[in-house]
């Protein structure tokens, strides 16, 4: 009996020190990785150390066992709290679906992702901005976002690029069809990609003006591809990256709306808070 309980708490502790190292690779945000390794830390361990203890019974094992998991139980918890607040305190980027920030107002909160971030005993951090790219996604905020990476690319005297990215991927996504239906969801699909051209069009002719207005020097790259990787690519040393908070490449077409800051939250090309003002874009810097 005691054999069958050691192997039931050994493999339930690896079990979940196994959950949670997958969750520390793959959640999106600082604090939801934390949450999975204090749950390593303090259960994981504590079933491991309960499954040795019916390995190996004894009195003096069991007081072993005993007062470990005590000092984890008072310790890991406490550690995990605080490297947590102090990730909030220094700015730690919340994943970008967050709804609400029940902290907002009662901690001060840094600016941990920003260029310009003062450290104590260093001095200010100045990039050298040789490239301002710009996702020319139609919908809200792009205005914003064009006279933003203008007026970036004209202080800097930097490149700048627009990206005019169609997401057929998405577009192309009309659901289940019902037999005898194909037909009309190919036509669908291709009647949602050509209206995302049309859009696209009007949202780099925008670019373009504003871009000969302000006198600088400017190139279009037109692609039908997965946005996320496609802007990663883009996104090398001296680079920055401009979207419109609320825009995605699908051209306000898709059947839901994108949030991009939770798509590149997602896939881990930056930590980008949600916000509510579409007016303010999204600025990534590589």
């Amino acid at each position: 009996m005691t054999a069958f309980l050691s192997a039931f708490f050994l493999i339930a502790g690896a079990a979940l020190c196994l959950f949670a190292a997958v969750g520390v690779l793959r959640l999106p945000d600082f604090f939801m990785r934390m949450h999975a390794a204090t749950n390593a830390g303090v259960a994981g361990c504590g079933l491991l150390l309960i499954g040795v203890a019916f390995a190996y019974p004894s009195p003096g094992m069991w007081i072993k066992v005993a007062i470990a998991i005590a000092f984890l139980l008072l310790t890991t918890p406490i550690a995990g709290h605080l490297l947590a607040r102090a990730g909030y305190v220094a700015g730690v980027s919340l994943w970008g679906g967050t709804r609400e920030d029940q902290l907002a107002g009662e901690l001060r909160r840094g600016d941990f992702d920003s260029p310009q971030t003062n450290f104590p005993g260093r001095k200010t951090m100045n990039p050298t901005i040789e490239r301002v790219v710009l996702g020319l996604a139609s919908g809200p905020g792009i205005e914003a976002a064009v006279k933003h990476a203008v007026a970036l690319a004209k202080k800097h005297g930097a490149e700048l690029i627009g990206l005019a990215i169609i997401d057929a991927k998405t577009l192309r996504n009309v659901g289940p069809v019902p037999i005898g239906g194909n037909y009309y969801a190919a036509q669908l699909r291709d009647t949602l990609v050509a209206k995302a051209r049309r859009r696209m069009a009007g949202t780099v002719q925008l670019f373009e003006d504003a871009a000969r207005e302000a006198g600088i020097p400017f190139s279009v790259i037109v692609e039908e591809a997965e946005p996320t990787p496609f802007l990663r690519q883009r996104l090398d040393k001296g680079s920055v990256l401009v979207l419109p908070r609320g825009a995605w490449f699908d051209h306000g077409l898709a059947d839901r709306k994108i949030d991009p800051a939770s798509r590149l939250s997602r896939h881990r090309i930056a930590q980008v808070q949600a916000g509510d003002d579409d007016d303010t874009p999204i600025v990534v810097f590589g």
